[in-house]
């Protein structure tokens, strides 16, 4: 009964966050990754329209789903990855965009270019629901002190048993097994017995060489010379100077985990003018060159090099070339590609 009971509090707790987060205030609510939009877009935004803006921050697309199962009304904004804006849009989650309230945003795209409307329909046809942010790929980073500049810039450089215990790989299973998946030529999102035996024997192999699967401290850990091979992103550039961003190389192997993170309105939003406003004021080259800078990927909106000298890691032909977009992991998916995960992270 004592179970039951608490059980019930905290029921009633839920039902009261919904209720107060539904009230509109003059605010706007955002839910994001860590350090996704520079401070100084929310502090303009602030000045210029006094709206207050809330910013929480999740690592990974689950907790966002997690969270947005038991209280999405408390939030306005939330920035999903193109596998999960499919997920959101079949659970009604999303809103559908009045493209009309958000200004010049849909006609500065550089959609062409990236091909947005052509990766777009795998997950959110015609971006009815969502707006690309960020467009890069998940990618390799060597030390040229270390490897020179004559190095494999393919997956076979975790092979070379030369810089065993220097390297390392995401400890993402779907990160790590999707890319090697794409590399063999089969769909990231494989359920194919055949196809994920194949994989998990490449990355038996590899591990032998790794030092750990790392998705935390790969970028300090770069910086400071203890690993001079990892897979995973850009961080190191985020950790060190110019001068020693010339130390190291990041490539995107044949295919690498393409990424778009976007941007997205919640349908049960309760401050969705302010969702519109926030948006329209981000997307403006001016301030979206602010998140060009703090993250140096490729933007997704025209003019803004006008506002920024500082360049991308890599270039935008380099993620077409290169990489590919995942799409959504049914359960049957997932449950099989867990298990492989489950049984390399294991093994001796």
């Amino acid at each position: 009964m004592k179970r039951v009971a608490k059980i019930f509090m905290v029921a009633m707790l839920f039902i009261v966050s919904f209720s107060c987060g539904s009230k509109k205030t003059n605010e706007v609510n955002i839910y994001t990754w860590t350090y996704f939009i520079p401070d100084e877009i929310i502090q303009g935004f602030e000045k210029e329209t006094g709206i207050k803006v809330n910013v929480s921050y999740y690592d990974n697309n689950d907790t966002l789903l997690t969270k947005l199962f038991t209280g999405r009304t408390q939030y306005d904004i939330i920035s999903p990855s193109t596998d999960y804006v499919d997920i959101l849009i079949k659970k009604g989650l999303l809103e559908k965009l009045d493209k009309k309230k958000l200004g010049d945003t849909f006609k500065n795209l550089d959609a062409d270019n990236l091909k947005l409307y052509e990766y777009a329909k795998g997950y959110d046809d015609g971006l009815n629901y969502s707006l690309p942010y960020g467009f890069f790929a998940t990618g390799i980073t060597v030390n040229t002190k270390v490897l020179g500049k004559d190095f494999k810039r393919d997956l076979s450089i975790f092979e070379d048993e030369k810089y065993k215990g220097s390297m390392t790989m995401l400890d993402d299973g779907r990160e790590v097994i999707g890319m090697i998946l794409q590399n063999l030529g089969y769909p990231s999102n494989s359920k194919d017995d055949k196809q994920l035996e194949e994989v998990k024997n490449i990355l038996l192999k590899y591990k032998k060489n790794l030092a750990k699967f790392d998705s935390t401290t790969f970028g300090k850990s770069l910086a400071t010379g203890e690993f001079v091979v990892s897979h995973g992103y850009p961080d190191v550039f985020y950790e060190t100077n110019e001068e020693e961003q010339k130390n190291f190389v990041y490539f995107l192997p044949k295919g690498a985990m393409m990424y778009i993170d976007n941007m997205a309105i919640l349908k049960e939003a309760p401050n969705k003018e302010n969702a519109y406003k926030f948006l329209e004021y981000l997307y403006r080259p001016e301030n979206y060159a602010k998140y060009v800078e703090l993250f140096r990927q490729v933007p997704v909106i025209k003019g803004t090099e006008k506002y920024t000298n500082i360049k991308p890691i890599v270039s935008a032909s380099e993620v077409v070339k290169n990489a590919k977009l995942p799409l959504s992991l049914d359960e049957e998916a997932k449950e099989k590609q867990d298990r492989i995960w489950n049984e390399v992270k294991l093994a001796k």
